[in-house]
């Protein structure tokens, strides 16, 4: 009788006390927005549909970004005025002060509407262009680089769509939704600005599931760029730069083209550009193809006086990658690092802005010493460190974290 008693006065109280915790829950303003309703949402539109006209791959492309949300999360988004970016329109209050576009986005959200152009030339080439038939660009440069102010503990989710003529075809690096619709997650972002090289048009590509990473690589149809080449290269190397990298992407693009694009190859976040008329492998031994899956791979950038870190990290690995893959023997791995000694040796300083031929020979020449010195194991060490996120890589940083792996003095790198 008493066990009764005790179990009828224990679920009463649980009742009593489910009933206080409902009551409160419905009373306090912190729970006037559930869970699902911290969530704002970004919907990227950007018509292509008039590029076919002769006429149209000059023009700036119509981009609408909608936001919706079920409470005020996303408060305010502003960027740098920029001659890429035009025709602002916005619900809300859209204004310029001090150089940047301000955007005060309304309680439940709201369209932002502009024009971009997207053909970028160095020189008589272009890095980014559109042409009547396919366009090939970074989808960076679709959204400008944007501060957000938000609620703290709110979250977003981006789409982006493109509108295409019938005969089109669309790549990037994200997973495809729909047609022609890509679902866009990046955690560290209060804004999913999309990122990484973009292709389309009428295309061809090739795919394969390489080492747990799903690889396509995609030209404009009729254009001499040799895709099942590239892709057989990846095929035996991208298992060696998972076992460098295991944080490599588990998505991988390759763009490419021929017809007045850029004569050399850009990596970005997932994806790189390599034009098709770049050897996979120089004769040199040296691979600008492996050289952009290391810049893809590193999660970080050196310091603006270091770029010789980036670029001769960059080429002395895609050396090690080849050599370890069986592309290349060990002889001529011995023999790739003589010559590029011998093509830095008339450098005398590291340090600059951009590190290019000579001076990037001799940044191969001191991170070999430096493999040397620290011995694989170490070595390898360090290049996961390298490949976290975190500050820019100066050369003291550098010696610091070498050191800090040695546990020792390191000599190998120039002050």
């Amino acid at each position: 009788m008493k066990n009764f008693f005790r179990y009828n006065v224990v679920i009463a109280l649980l009742t009593l006390a489910a009933l206080f915790q409902l009551a409160a829950a419905q009373q306090s303003p912190s729970n006037a927005v559930n869970q699902e309703g911290l969530e704002y949402r970004f919907d990227i539109t950007v018509d292509f549909r008039t590029m076919t006209q002769a006429d149209g791959a000059d023009n700036c492309l119509p981009v609408t970004v909608e936001v919706s949300q079920s409470a005020h999360l996303l408060k305010q988004l502003s960027w740098p005025i920029d001659k890429h970016y035009s025709q602002f329109k916005a619900d809300g209050v859209l204004e310029q002060t001090n150089g940047k576009w301000h955007w005060e986005v309304p309680e439940l959200g709201g369209k932002l509407v502009y024009c971009v152009q997207l053909n970028h030339s160095r020189g008589e080439r272009y890095d980014s262009r559109v042409t009547t038939d396919w366009a090939l660009f970074r989808a960076d440069d679709l959204v400008p680089a944007a501060n957000s102010r938000v609620r703290r503990d709110s979250r977003s989710r981006t789409q982006l769509q493109f509108l295409l003529p019938p005969s089109w075809s669309s790549v990037t690096r994200y997973p495809e939704i729909s047609e022609h619709h890509y679902a866009i997650d990046n955690p560290d972002r209060l804004f999913d600005r999309p990122t990484g090289w973009v292709q389309l048009g009428k295309l061809g590509v090739r795919r394969n599931r390489i080492a747990d990473t799903n690889v396509a690589v995609s030209a404009p149809v009729g254009q001499e760029v040799r895709r099942l080449e590239i892709l057989t290269m990846l095929g035996f190397t991208v298992p060696t730069v998972r076992e460098w990298f295991p944080d490599f992407p588990d998505r991988l693009l390759v763009v490419s083209a021929t017809d007045n694009m850029w004569r050399g190859a850009l990596s970005g976040p997932g994806s790189l550009f390599l034009h098709g008329d770049r050897p996979l492998v120089s004769e040199n031994g040296t691979s600008t193809l492996l050289h952009e899956l290391v810049h893809v791979a590193m999660q970080r950038e050196a310091t603006r006086d270091a770029d010789w870190i980036d670029e001769g990290l960059a080429e002395y690995l895609a050396l090690v990658l080849l050599n370890q893959s069986g592309g290349i023997t060990d002889h001529r791995f011995k023999t790739a690092l003589e010559e590029q000694q011998r093509w830095g040796d008339t450098v005398k300083k590291l340090a600059s802005k951009n590190s290019k031929g000579a001076a990037t020979a001799k940044a191969v020449t001191v991170f070999a010493n430096l493999h040397n010195e620290l011995g694989d194991g170490k070595f390898r060490e360090l290049i996961s460190v390298l490949a976290e996120r975190g500050p820019s890589i100066s050369a003291a940083l550098l010696r610091q974290l070498a050191e800090k792996v040695a546990n020792r003095p390191i000599q190998s790198i120039p002050e």
